[in-house]
């Protein structure tokens, strides 16, 4: 057939060379995605050849995630190929528009493109030049890999390529760059290149264009750190990308199915952790709001609960929702655990405690709609930097005694006050937050027998007696906090749990160096005093002390 047999509707989209239209057969009246190739002699030897070639490789691997060929011709000046229609978008362009995707999403998707490159390695095929502008997500979500130009030329023995074919990118893997011809190595370096930008909308190596990021893989910049971009995403995860964008082809350690295999197993334990009704674009009517707002994907999890990152739709400002993570649904403590901490921290209106938009259940799973903190957890914080100045260490402590004060006013106990449980906003704000074994005076302690109610590191010596925790205890553990924030670790850091008990209760701390100002250090050493009653009594006299210490503090 010929263009005549089709009908061309709104452009979807350039690609390079390629324009993508929406079109329908004229004859048989279906939906179908046009491309048309401007010929430009550059591409190869014969351009006509090169395109058909692409267009015989795309009919012929018949994989869900490649886009398959149905019809192929010149018309007007042009080459023009005929797809099964797909409405979608570049997933370049969907970061540029929408930022960088969820670790689920990016982790589906990846599986997915992993699979298709694996079948094309299979056959024999090498692709060669993948790329975030290289692939659709059509709208069931849907992943398709768009261009096998260099993968067909590469078919056909052509080497070396014209440049406009080679294409290299900042996706391309160093060999490339030295000249050397791409194997399925390459293919597992981009693809880990690719879910690097989706994860953190960043080029591998840097760059603010893609032209400035393609002269920094030339050069065999360094690098960007993922856990320093996307804290949120796995050791695992970001050590796999890491290593599959190794210098060294030979150290990427395993091909595009083993990848493809890994990102999977990802994504499904992801989706476990979000409870029916809490997916992506779910609308969640809690009690104390006064509108509905909508899930727009995980953001991280805890030991109880599932963060979601959630909008208000009307005002567009972005919120937090914690749920019960599906396997405690059945546990009727946790569940009573998780509406307790709800409650106490709806009862608080402070800045350096997050805030209660309101509560409610979906699907017999409690949850809780909250202030969104666009900022790192303190624990993250102190693994990037390490040890801080004194003054910023104290103006951050400062705001951690006042977001005690506030909580304690309300009768509560925190009882696992530290790094991980502290979000940091602009301005190195600190919130308090996950009062998932606050306890307030006079209730039911929940707590089962012989389990140990926070964490070890930074519990007070009474609480491994069993006495009924006090402010005291919180206080302690903000002693704890100051203590790591100057020097970078805990006082009590080695060992195995029970070591680390009989040191909290038994040994003095080691003495902070002599450079931290000398009423720091008083605060700090009164703060991790081992008898409750030598420790300051009120949170609020010591954020006054913090705050002198950090506006005086060279």
């Amino acid at each position: 057939m010929g263009l005549e047999s089709y009908e061309l509707g709104e452009e979807m989209g350039v690609a390079g060379p390629s324009t993508l239209y929406r079109g329908q057969n004229a004859i048989l009246g279906s939906e179908v995605m046009v491309r048309r190739l401007t010929i430009d002699a550059t591409r190869a030897e014969n351009v006509h050849d090169t395109f058909f070639r692409e267009q015989r490789l795309a009919a012929s691997l018949r994989h869900p995630n490649i886009q398959r060929a149905i019809d192929v011709f010149e018309a007007d000046g042009y080459l023009w190929s005929v797809h099964e229609y797909r409405e979608g978008r570049l997933t370049h362009d969907s970061i540029g528009e929408h930022g960088a995707m969820q670790v689920a999403e990016a982790a589906r998707l990846g599986a997915q493109v992993a699979d298709a490159l694996a079948h094309m390695h299979s056959q024999g095929y090498v692709h060669g030049k993948l790329a975030p502008w290289g692939i659709i997500v059509d709208e069931r979500g849907v992943p398709l890999i768009i261009n096998l130009v260099k993968a067909a030329d590469l078919a056909a023995g052509t080497w070396p390529l014209r440049d406009v074919v080679l294409g290299l990118s900042a996706f391309s893997a160093p060999e490339e760059f030295r000249g050397e011809k791409p194997t399925d190595d390459s293919d597992v370096y981009a693809l880990a290149g690719t879910i690097f930008y989706w994860l953190t909308s960043h080029f591998p190596r840097g760059g603010a264009t893609p032209e400035e990021a393609l002269e920094r893989a030339r050069e065999g910049a360094p690098l960007e750190d993922l856990t320093t971009l996307r804290p949120d995403v796995s050791p695992v995860l970001a050590r796999r990308v890491m290593r599959a964008l190794s210098e060294d082809p030979s150290k990427r350690q395993g091909n595009a199915a083993a990848f493809g295999a890994l990102l999977q197993e990802i994504h499904q334990r992801q989706a476990a952790e979000i409870p029916s009704g809490f997916q992506t674009g779910a609308q969640l009517h809690p009690a104390g709001c006064a509108r509905e707002v909508t899930i727009l994907g995980r953001h991280g999890v805890g030991a109880f609960g599932v963060v979601l990152r959630a909008q208000d739709p009307v005002c567009g400002s972005d919120l937090a929702v914690k749920a019960l993570k599906p396997e405690h649904r059945d546990d009727h403590n946790a569940h009573e655990r998780f509406l307790r901490e709800a409650r106490a921290m709806q009862q608080i209106d402070h800045q350096n405690v997050v805030g209660i938009k309101g509560v409610g259940e979906e699907n017999g799973t409690p949850y809780a709609v909250m202030n969104f903190i666009n900022g790192p957890d303190l624990g993250t914080l102190l693994l990037r930097e390490g040890a801080l100045p004194a003054d910023r260490a104290a103006h951050i402590g400062a705001g951690i005694a006042r977001g005690l004060a506030a909580i304690h006013a309300e009768g509560i106990v925190h009882r696992d006050l530290k790094p991980h449980n502290i979000l940091v906003a602009e301005g190195d704000r600190p919130v308090i937050a996950d009062f998932g074994i606050a306890r307030q005076d006079k209730t039911t302690r929940l707590t089962m027998t012989g389990q140990l109610a926070g964490t070890p590191l930074y519990m007070a010596p009474e609480q491994f007696e069993g006495d009924d925790p006090t402010p005291a205890v919180d206080l302690y553990a903000l002693g704890t906090i100051l203590y790591e924030l100057m020097t970078g670790n805990v006082p009590f850091p080695d060992g195995d749990t029970l070591s680390t008990i009989t040191a909290i209760r038994t040994k003095p701390h080691p003495k902070l160096p002599e450079d931290v100002p000398t009423l720091l250090r008083s605060v700090t050493d009164q703060l991790l005093a081992k008898d409750p009653a030598e420790r300051p009594t009120d949170a609020l006299e010591v954020a006054d002390v913090l705050e002198g210490l950090a506006a005086t503090t060279p």
